[in-house]
């Protein structure tokens, strides 16, 4: 028995659930579609709501509460104990998706099934996150499985309900960004090993350059409030990120004051690479570690 699980966000879902429900009837089990919109723009609502299949729920949110309290919402609707949690951006590529799961539908079991990227590039001013995507996010199982809770993504996980009712999301972190990190922390602090398995969607919604750096700016904010959290909680587990260990060093050093000046001397430069048709990852990574360290200097 088990619920699929998919917050909205300005996204039409309709084919998604389409082939959800079709792969779910064929494994003969009670499951239910349970669609959460997360005061989405007139157009998508309008949209998602007239999905009309068996065993699908639609919950209208009038406000918008953000990437934790979203999830959580959907946790304590969920009829079932086996939660299957995915963006609402993503493709189903494999028509085993769901058989590949049913395996993991055990009492504190946590599994991430990966995510991938279609092969053709996008447009220009998409390919930053494209890019992204394809060097950073698209791990396979036997390579994520070496550091199993670092690294791990809401965008594609099974989760038995009562574990996730234990450790909700953090609803300090409404903003983009690590939100995820902050449960694979705390499920490494309860002694649960996240299980990897090559059961990958697809991400489709790709931003434009100049928003996926606005949110990435956003989420290096959240790795910073992640880091206090740690640090009364878990503190073992401060040092999760390359980010944070470079952070770590540097104040160490006593030199956070002076990464952040240069950081603002060479932020637009950086920043005209980003937005460019040839981005460079290694200056994206310098991008983030300056604003890590504009916001530890304050």
């Amino acid at each position: 028995m088990f619920s699929i699980c998919i917050p909205i966000y300005n996204y039409d879902v309709g084919e998604l659930a389409q082939r959800l429900h079709r792969q779910a009837l064929h494994t003969g089990q009670a499951f239910e579609i349970l669609l959460a919109d997360d005061a989405s723009k007139e157009k998508y609502r309008q949209v998602n709501s007239a999905i009309d299949l068996p065993y699908l729920r639609y919950i209208q949110l009038t406000e918008n509460v953000g990437r934790s309290k979203i999830r959580n919402c959907l946790v304590q609707a969920a009829k079932y104990p086996y939660l299957i949690f995915m963006d609402c951006d993503s493709a189903v590529p494999s028509e085993a998706y769901i058989d590949n799961y049913i395996p993991y539908f055990k009492e504190n079991i946590v599994c991430y099934g990966g995510r991938i990227y279609e092969e053709k590039r996008p447009h220009d001013t998409k390919y930053l996150r494209w890019k992204y995507g394809v060097k950073r996010e698209s791990i396979p199982a036997e390579k994520r499985e070496k550091n199993s809770n670092f690294g791990f993504m809401t965008c594609n996980f099974l989760m038995y309900k009562p574990l996730l009712k234990k450790l909700p999301f953090d609803e300090t972190i409404r903003e983009y960004g690590h939100e995820d990190t902050l449960l694979g922390l705390q499920l490494l602090g309860e002694d649960i090993q996240i299980q990897h398995i090559d059961n990958p969607l697809v991400h489709l919604g790709l931003e434009d350059a100049d928003v996926f750096v606005a949110k990435t700016e956003k989420a290096v904010a959240n790795l910073r409030k992640i880091e206090k959290i740690l640090n009364e909680k878990y503190p073992r587990y401060v040092n999760h990120s390359k980010l944070i260990r470079m952070e770590l060093k540097l104040r160490k050093w006593r030199l956070i004051p002076l990464a952040a000046i240069v950081f603002l001397i060479f932020k637009h430069l950086i920043k005209s690479n980003l937005l460019s048709k040839r981005p460079s990852l290694f200056l994206f990574d310098l991008y983030k570690l300056g604003t890590l360290c504009c916001l530890a200097r304050t």
